[in-house]
C-alpha cells in the first residue's frame, strides 16, 4: 500500500500529463473536445481559445501548491454545479478538486453537457490515484428531489451561476456542507493617461469579444483618464479592434430574446451617449450586422458608475479625470466587482485601483486568462480533518 506522500505524488504526475493534454492542441482530449463542442453554440475559435487558457499555468500553480506546508485532510466528496455561459470551468474543477485529493462530482449545464464526461475519461487513462476520482452527472436544474439526494452524500459544494441558483443551493444543503459560490459579477477596464490607446483598444478588444461578454471577467465598462475627447478616440480604436476579433474570435449566434435585448440596449446608450461635436468622431458606434444584430456596440457616456450589460459585445466608454476617479465609480458595484484590467498602469501601481475593491487587478487582454486556482481555488475542495 502507497503511503499518502507517494501517493500525492503519482497524482501529481499524472496531473502534470493530463494537463499538458489539455494545453496541447494536436492532443487526443484537445480534439475530442473540439469535436463535442463543434455544434455547440461557440464558434471553434472561442473553444479554441478557451481550452488553451484554461490549465495556461498548471505546472506554476503546482509547484506553489507543493511547497505549503501539509495539512491533514479527510477523505471527502465535493459537488461542482458548473455554468453555461463560458467554456472551461468543469477542467479547473476536475483539476483543482484532484490536486486537493477530493472526489467529485460534476453537475453540467443544459447548455453544454460533454466536456465533464471528456474529463472522466480522461482521469480513467490516466490511472490510479485519478482513475475513479470523477463522476459527471446530469438533471434538469430545479429538480430539487434529485439535487437534495445528491447534496445530502457531498462535503463540499462549488456553485457557478446566476445568484438565485447560489441562494437556491446554499438554502438546502446540509449544515455539515461547505459551500463556495461564483454568482454574479462584473468586470471593467481602466486606461491610464499615459497608455497607447491603439495597443489599450487591442489589448482590451480580446476580453470584450471572448463569450461574447457573457462571462464575469468580461470588460463591460472602461474608464479612459483624461477628456471626452481621448475617450472619444480609445473608443475609435477599440472599435476598429473589435471588427478584427470578429475574425479572431467570431459572435456566437444571437437567439431572438437577445436580438430584443440588444434593441432595448443600445436605445438606452443612445439617450446617454455624449454627443458629437460637428467636426468631432462619433459616439455611437456600432459594429456590423449579424445575423440581424449588430456585431458589437462602443458608445461613450459621461463618468458614472458602471453600466453592465453582460452579453452581446457591448462597451460603455467613460472619461474620468484619473485612475482614482476611476475607481471610486467602480465602487458602486460594491461586491459584484470581479477584475479590473489595467492598460498604461504597471503592476507596482495596481494599488491605485484597490481602491475599487475588485477581487482581481491584472493586464488588459489578460482578464480572460486568470491563474489556475483562481476561480475555482483549489481550497474549495479541501476539507481539514475534524
Amino acid at each position: 500500500m502507497l503511503d499518502s506522500e507517494t501517493s500525492a505524488g503519482l497524482r501529481w504526475t499524472a496531473l502534470v500529463r493530463g494537463a499538458r493534454e489539455w494545453q496541447d492542441p494536436d492532443s487526443a482530449v484537445r480534439a475530442r473536445a473540439r469535436a463535442a463542442l463543434q455544434d455547440g453554440e461557440w464558434p471553434r475559435q472561442t473553444v479554441e481559445r478557451a481550452l488553451g487558457n484554461v490549465l495556461l499555468d498548471f505546472e506554476t500553480a503546482l509547484a506553489a501548491f507543493c511547497e505549503e506546508p501539509p495539512a491533514v485532510r479527510r477523505a471527502s466528496t465535493a459537488l461542482a454545479i458548473l455554468p453555461g455561459n463560458i467554456i472551461g470551468p468543469a477542467i479547473a474543477c476536475a483539476y483543482c478538486a484532484a490536486l486537493a485529493g477530493t472526489n467529485l462530482i460534476l453537475k453540467s449545464s443544459h447548455h453544454e453537457r460533454r466536456l465533464s464526461d471528456i474529463l472522466v475519461e480522461q482521469f480513467d487513462r490516466l490511472g490510479p490515484p485519478l482513475r475513479g476520482l470523477l463522476s459527471a452527472v446530469y438533471w434538469q436544474g430545479g429538480d430539487e428531489s434529485i439535487e437534495t439526494m445528491i447534496l445530502r452524500g457531498i462535503d463540499r459544494a462549488v456553485v457557478f451561476g446566476q445568484d438565485a441558483t447560489v441562494a437556491s443551493i446554499r438554502s438546502r444543503v446540509p449544515p455539515h456542507v461547505a459551500v463556495a459560490a461564483y454568482g454574479e459579477s462584473f468586470s471593467i477596464a481602466v486606461i491610464a493617461a499615459r497608455a497607447d490607446l491603439a495597443e489599450a483598444a487591442e489589448a482590451v478588444s480580446w476580453d470584450v469579444a471572448l463569450f461574447d461578454q457573457r462571462g464575469c471577467m468580461s470588460p463591460q465598462t472602461i474608464y479612459v483618464e483624461g477628456g471626452a475627447d481621448k475617450a472619444v478616440l480609445f473608443a475609435q480604436a477599440l472599435s476598429f479592434s473589435l471588427r478584427r476579433r470578429q475574425d479572431d474570435l467570431p459572435r456566437a449566434q444571437p437567439d431572438a430574446a437577445e436580438k430584443i435585448a440588444l434593441a432595448e440596449t443600445i436605445r438606452r446608450l443612445q439617450v446617454n451617449a455624449l454627443p458629437a461635436a460637428t467636426h468631432a468622431l462619433g459616439t455611437m458606434l456600432v459594429g456590423p450586422g449579424i445575423e440581424g444584430v449588430p456585431g458589437f456596440v462602443v458608445s461613450v457616456a459621461p463618468c458614472a458608475p458602471p453600466v453592465c450589460a453582460g452579453f452581446g459585445r457591448i462597451v460603455v466608454v467613460m472619461p474620468c479625470e484619473s485612475i482614482e476617479a476611476a475607481a471610486d465609480a467602480a465602487r458602486a458595484l460594491g461586491s459584484k466587482l470581479e477584475t479590473i484590467g489595467a492598460a498604461g498602469i504597471p503592476p507596482d501601481e495596481f494599488v491605485l485601483l484597490a481602491r475599487a475593491g475588485a477581487r482581481r487587478i491584472c493586464d488588459a487582454g489578460a482578464m480572460q486568462a486568470p491563474p489556475f486556482g483562481y476561480r475555482p481555488a483549489i481550497a474549495d475542495f479541501q476539507t481539514e480533518q475534524a
